[in-house]
């Protein structure tokens, strides 16, 4: 997948996802409407033809691709792979611990890892990947970032970005393009990291890159799963039913934050298809900036 290419797939996919994920319309304020876009219109992509598949604990569902074999379904995460080498991961979580990074080492009291939360988010997806591939005994990716771009306007202590990343050092090397949050870390100093991810091996990933998309926008998560998602690891010692963590109030705070990315999205789009990858001026380098997310 070119940069380019995967920006593409990255305007289609993530802002749906982001809205189909917490279950409302996808939405553009009447504000935005009315300023007119700097960024090119996403291209319309051809009909992918899915067949919905539900999790058997009707924790979330997705498209399937003729051809495509759903793998593993549960608490929300859909696992699913394509004919050549494709790989879709939907809502897979892992628990880390504030810490040092130590590759293939859990965490204590059953949390996945340790991984510092100051950590830049960017630099908390690059672990994320390397411990999932150690903890399932899967060479362990090098991890380049193509694109990537933070989602403003969130609750405190909540982090989400899109990417789009090259992996290496594994028998197939694959793109991929997902949406990477690190949430709020809760008096035990535990927090969680969500992470959905599409890949493809690189010299497919151009092509493959409207169907993966359109297995993401398909993604759905029932509210009352998503407010599981969002409760801290830890309870707070004294929990309010209508305040805190994956409360409906903390829910409904970060459903309104995510309804606003567009403008994020539509940014990025600009700095890539501009060639920000060789900045012609100051302020083109300044705005698409290299600052990580």
């Amino acid at each position: 997948m070119q940069i380019c290419d995967a920006m593409k797939f990255l305007r289609i996919a993530a802002v749906p996802v982001i809205s189909i994920i917490i279950s409302v319309p996808a939405f553009v304020s009447a504000q935005a409407q009315a300023k007119p876009s700097t960024a090119p219109a996403a291209p319309a992509l051809p009909p992918v033809q899915l067949q919905t598949y539900t999790a058997q604990d009707q924790s979330a569902s997705a498209g399937v691709p003729d051809g495509w074999k759903v793998y593993g379904a549960a608490q929300t995460n859909i696992e699913m792979t394509g004919p050549q080498g494709e790989i879709i991961n939907l809502g897979q979580a892992l628990i880390a611990h504030n810490g040092a990074f130590q590759l293939g080492q859990t965490g204590p009291d059953g949390s996945n890892m340790s991984m510092p939360y100051s950590a830049k988010l960017s630099d908390k997806l690059t672990m994320f990947l390397q411990q999932r591939a150690k903890l399932n005994g899967n060479p362990v990716p090098q991890v380049k970032f193509l694109y990537a771009a933070p989602l403003q306007s969130l609750p405190a202590g909540f982090q989400c970005g899109v990417f789009v990343v090259a992996l290496s050092g594994i028998p197939t090397p694959a793109d991929a393009l997902g949406i990477f949050c690190s949430l709020p870390e809760d008096r035990l100093q535990f927090y969680k990291n969500f992470l959905i991810i599409g890949s493809a091996p690189t010299a497919l990933a151009a092509k493959d890159a409207p169907t993966v998309a359109a297995v993401i926008k398909s993604y759905k998560i029932p509210s009352a799963w998503l407010q599981k998602k969002f409760a801290l690891f830890t309870a707070p010692a004294s929990a309010s039913p209508d305040q805190g963590s994956g409360s409906p109030a903390e829910v409904q705070m970060y459903l309104n934050a995510m309804e606003n990315q567009q403008a994020v999205i539509d940014h990025g789009a600009t700095c890539v298809d501009a060639g920000i990858m060789g900045p012609s001026n100051y302020r083109t380098a300044a705005e698409c900036g290299y600052i990580p997310f």
